[in-house]
């Protein structure tokens, strides 16, 4: 069981890794933890957060990280987009939260039968001009994959390579994940 709470800052990014580990674990295994402390945790959370964590993941609606690692509200920060990318905005949103929150710990997942890297791996084109500069940005990190599932992993590897060579974010662990929707398990890069 986490216990974690979320007006206590936790510094060490291996006890981090191990509260996200644990909490993937329960999630797998249907064993989460309760949820009946919303709002004992909205109070300890009203006036500031001291999340452990900080994760870039993919807008995809089945990837809820706060879910796949059994947290609760103040735990993560945690950053969405298509393919998961760490474009300038998350790289801004991840230097507040290695800096001024504290995160012990920075993760990058992605996940199977991600669409944003499956449509990028496959060249399309003719899109609208945001998505297919989404779907640009991914493609060189995956034009070299063996396919498209290889592709969502190499595509975490460069993300993770970025935000560790930035000073700010780089000043802790930045671990690259693989979240399988169908299973549920996150198994770290």
């Amino acid at each position: 069981m986490n216990l974690h709470s979320p007006d206590v800052a936790v510094t060490d990014s291996t006890q981090a890794l191990n509260y996200l580990k644990e909490g993937n674990a329960r999630f797998v295994s249907d064993q989460c933890m309760p949820r009946d402390t919303n709002k004992q945790d909205l109070a300890l959370t009203k006036d500031a957060q001291k999340p452990f964590a900080a994760i870039l993941t993919c807008a995809d609606s089945r990837t809820c990280p706060e879910i796949f690692f059994d947290q609760k509200i103040g735990d993560l920060f945690v950053l969405r987009n298509a393919g998961n990318v760490a474009d300038q905005s998350v790289l801004g949103s991840l230097e507040f939260g290695v800096q001024h929150l504290g995160v012990a710990v920075v993760v990058v997942v992605g996940h199977t039968k991600c669409g944003a890297v499956h449509t990028s791996y496959d060249g399309v084109t003719g899109l609208s001009d945001n998505l297919q500069a989404v779907l640009d940005g991914i493609r060189p990190n995956v034009s070299d994959s063996a396919d498209k599932e290889s592709g969502a992993v190499d595509n975490v590897k460069k993300q993770v390579e970025l935000l560790s060579a930035n000073e700010v974010i780089g000043a802790v662990p930045v671990l690259g994940a693989f979240y399988d929707i169908a299973t549920g398990e996150v198994s770290f890069i």
